[in-house]
């Protein structure tokens, strides 16, 4: 019995087996009349696209993207409902009188400008040697954090 399996088997393997016959690739076209104009290579299954075209090795149309939505602005915050209220102090004032010398705050930040490195820089510069031991820790801490920061990202390295 085994040997009539082993003979049938055999005979099925030296069969020729029909194999399917490649099939041509179209070959697209391009032109205004249809038949003249310029000749693409053959064009890849399941591509849309000849090969020959500059855009054969995109997956995917272009992606286009819509300008956002414009963004409602409330025009009467606090910041521009009181911008240049104190531009006529010194017309009023015969200009006796500076601006930043209305602001409130520390004595060693009005009317100066910087980030926020820069300002506990200047803190530790000015008031340092008065400060509490672990407020002065703390701040040297935070400096050592901003100057790591600043120098590793954004637009200022």
């Amino acid at each position: 019995m085994a040997a009539l399996v082993r003979a049938l088997l055999g005979r099925a393997q030296a069969l020729p087996r029909a194999q399917p016959q490649p099939q041509p690739l179209p070959r697209a076209q391009r032109g205004v009349s249809g038949s003249a104009g310029a000749r693409y290579g053959p064009v890849r299954p399941g591509l849309p696209v000849p090969l020959s075209s500059p855009l054969a090795g995109l997956t995917r149309p272009f992606r286009i993207r819509e300008p956002p939505p414009p963004r409602r602005v409330d025009r009467w915050t606090e910041k521009r409902a009181l911008f240049g209220a104190y531009d006529n102090v010194g017309i009023l004032g015969g200009f006796q009188l500076h601006p930043k010398d209305l602001i409130m705050g520390p004595k060693w930040l009005r009317g100066w400008q910087g980030n926020e490195l820069q300002r506990c820089i200047r803190k530790k510069q000015v008031v340092g040697d008065r400060m509490f031991v672990d407020d002065l820790h703390n701040l040297n801490k935070r400096i050592r954090f901003l100057y790591r920061r600043f120098n590793r990202t954004g637009k200022h390295r």
